[in-house]
C-alpha cells in the first residue's frame, strides 16, 4: 500500500509538474485568467481545479487501460486524421510559445533585479537554453527532477507567508469587492485548455509509471487537486494586494519587494528556476518534434530556434500570454471537450454491457 501511494504522489506531481510553469509562479496567469475578475476568480480556480482532476482521471485511466505509450495513440483515434495533425501542429508552435515567453520572463526578472537591457536578458537566457538543450533528454530530465520540488515548495512558502503576515490586518475576501465579473467561468475553460496541450501529451508517456490501475486514476485525481489549492493560495496572495500587484509584469514577485530582500532574493531565484525549467522543457519538445519532420542535424535547430526566439520574446512576458494562450486555449479546450465526451459517454456503456453478461 505504501509502495502504490508513492506511486500515487508521483505521477500526481509529474501532472502538477506540467502546468506550474514561470507563469504561474509568476502570478502572471493567475491574474490574466482569474484574478481579474476579483471574486469570480476563486470560483474559477474551483472549476479549473476540478476540470484538472477530471482530465487527469479520465487520461490517465485511459492510457493504462489501452496500454497508450505517446500522445499520437490518444489523438487519431479520438479526432482523425486530418484533425489529429492540425492538433499535431498546434501542439508543437505552443510548445515554441512557450519557449520565448519563459525567454521573456527571465528577461524580465533579470531587468528588474541587475537592471540590465531586456535584449541583453533574452540574449542571456537563449544561451543558456543553448547549453541545457544540448546535454539532451538526460540533462532536462535531471533538471527537471532536481528543480520541480523546490519551485512547488518555494510557491506554496511564500504564498503562505504572504496570506499569514499581510499588511493589512482588516483584509476581507468577501467584501473587498462588490460586484463579480461574468466572464470568470469562461475564462477558467480556457486557462485549462491551454494548460492541457502540454499535460495530455505528457500524460500519454506515464504508462510506465502506472502499477496500477488506481495510480492513475488517483494519481490524475491529486494533481488536479493540488494545484487548485496551489492556484487559490497564489489568487489568494495577489487578491490582497489588488489593485496595484494586478497592474505589475511579475505580480507575486512584486509583492514579495515588501517584505525585504531576503524573501524578495529568494522568490526571485525561484522564479528564474521555473522560467528555465519550462524554457528547457518546451524549447527541447519542440525541437525533438521538428527533428522528426526535416531532415536537419540536432544541434543545428537547437541554435537557430534559440536566436530565432529572441526577437519573438521581445513582445514581453505579460503581453505574450495575454494574447498567445488564450488562442491556443481553445484548440486545448476542443482536445479536452472530445476525449471527456468520448470517455464519459462510453463508460455508461460498457458498465451496461458488463451487466447484462
Amino acid at each position: 500500500m505504501k509502495g502504490e501511494n508513492r506511486s500515487i504522489l508521483k505521477v500526481a506531481s509529474i501532472y502538477v509538474a506540467t502546468i506550474i510553469g514561470a507563469g504561474f509562479a509568476s502570478g502572471q496567469e493567475i491574474v490574466q485568467f482569474f484574478s481579474s475578475y476579483y471574486e469570480g476568480g476563486f470560483y474559477g480556480i474551483m472549476v479549473a481545479g476540478i476540470l484538472f482532476a477530471l482530465i487527469g482521471y479520465v487520461v490517465l485511466d485511459k492510457v493504462y487501460t489501452e496500454r497508450i505509450r505517446n500522445y499520437e495513440e490518444l489523438l487519431f483515434p479520438s479526432v482523425g486524421w486530418f484533425l489529429g495533425w492540425v492538433i499535431e501542429i498546434a501542439v508543437s508552435l505552443f510548445m515554441l510559445s512557450v519557449f520565448c515567453i519563459m525567454m521573456a520572463g527571465v528577461s524580465s526578472v533579470l531587468v528588474e533585479k541587475l537592471g540590465i537591457q531586456f535584449r541583453s536578458g533574452v540574449i542571456l537566457a537563449s544561451v543558456i537554453c543553448v547549453i541545457i538543450i544540448l546535454s539532451d533528454i538526460k540533462g532536462i530530465v535531471t533538471l527537471s527532477t532536481v528543480l520541480t520540488p523546490v519551485l512547488i515548495l518555494g510557491i506554496l512558502f511564500v504564498g503562505l507567508f504572504i496570506i499569514l503576515y499581510k499588511d493589512n490586518p482588516v483584509f476581507n475576501i468577501h467584501s473587498a469587492f462588490s460586484s463579480v465579473t461574468k466572464n470568470w467561468f469562461f475564462s477558467a475553460l480556457i486557462y485549462v485548455g491551454y494548460n492541457s496541450i502540454i499535460s495530455i501529451v505528457v500524460m500519454c508517456g506515464m504508462l510506465p509509471q502506472l502499477k496500477t490501475r488506481k495510480t492513475g486514476k488517483a494519481g490524475g485525481i491529486v494533481g488536479g487537486l493540488s494545484l487548485c489549492f496551489i492556484a487559490f493560495l497564489i489568487n489568494a496572495a495577489i487578491y490582497i494586494f489588488n489593485p496595484d500587484s494586478i497592474s505589475k509584469e511579475l505580480p507575486v514577485l512584486s509583492i514579495t519587494e515588501k517584505y525585504g530582500n531576503a524573501l524578495n532574493g529568494f522568490y526571485s531565484a525561484i522564479l528564474l528556476l521555473a522560467m528555465f525549467v519550462s524554457a528547457v522543457t518546451s524549447g527541447y519538445g519542440f525541437i525533438d518534434r521538428l527533428s522528426g519532420k526535416v531532415n536537419i542535424n540536432k544541434k543545428f535547430l537547437v541554435v537557430v530556434v534559440c536566436i530565432l526566439a529572441i526577437p519573438l520574446s521581445g513582445f514581453g512576458f505579460s503581453n505574450l500570454i495575454s494574447t498567445v494562450y488564450p488562442l491556443f486555449g481553445y484548440i486545448g479546450l476542443f482536445v479536452v471537450i472530445v476525449i471527456l465526451a468520448q470517455n464519459l459517454r462510453l463508460r455508461p456503456i460498457h458498465l451496461f454491457k458488463k451487466r447484462n453478461k
